[in-house]
C-alpha cells in the first residue's frame, strides 16, 4: 500500500497533507492528515487566530483524520480505513477466509491498488461536496 501510494499517488499524498506516518510492529500503519488540511474544526475559528477558541467545540472534536490498516482477527480480513471529517469508510484489502483462487482473477497487488484508488475517490468526493457546500453557504444559498 505504502509503495503504491509513494510510486503512483505521491502528488495526491502531498495535496492531502499526509505527512505523519506510523508503522506498527505487526506491519499495519497510520497516515495522519496534517492539521493544515483537516476540515474538522479543532476549536479554532475561521479567522486563523489560535487564541479565538470555541470551547464548546473542543469537547466535540472526534478522532484525528487519518488513514490506517488493520487486521480483524475474528473476520480474518485485512482492512484499509479512512477517517476524514464526516467520512469513515473501510476498504477490504484481503479476506483470509476465501481460498487463494476463489475466482478473483486479479492479483493481490491489483486488488490492493483498486482498494486504495477507491479510498482516494471517496476522499476526493467528500472534498468536492464540502467545497460545494462552502460555496453555497458563502453565496447565500441557505437564505
Amino acid at each position: 500500500i505504502l509503495e503504491y501510494l509513494q510510486d503512483c499517488r505521491h502528488d495526491w499524498i502531498v495535496e492531502q497533507g499526509l505527512e505523519a506516518l506510523t508503522v506498527h510492529r505487526d506491519g499495519s500503519f497510520e497516515l495522519t492528515f496534517t492539521s493544515h488540511n483537516n476540515n474538522n474544526n479543532s476549536g479554532k475559528d475561521d479567522s486563523g487566530d489560535p487564541s479565538a477558541v470555541d470551547s464548546d467545540n473542543i469537547a466535540k472534536t472526534t478522532l484525528p483524520d487519518k488513514i490506517w490498516t488493520s487486521y480483524d482477527d475474528e473476520e480474518k480480513k485485512h482492512w484499509l480505513t479512512v477517517q476524514k471529517n464526516s467520512l469513515h469508510q473501510r476498504f477490504l484489502l484481503q479476506d483470509n477466509l476465501l481460498p487463494a483462487w476463489h475466482g478473483n482473477r486479479k492479483s493481490l497487488p491489483e486488488r490492493i491498488h483498486l482498494s486504495v484508488d477507491a479510498m482516494i475517490r471517496a476522499i476526493d468526493r467528500l472534498e468536492i461536496q464540502q467545497q460545494q457546500l462552502q460555496h453555497h453557504e458563502r453565496h447565500g444559498g441557505g437564505k
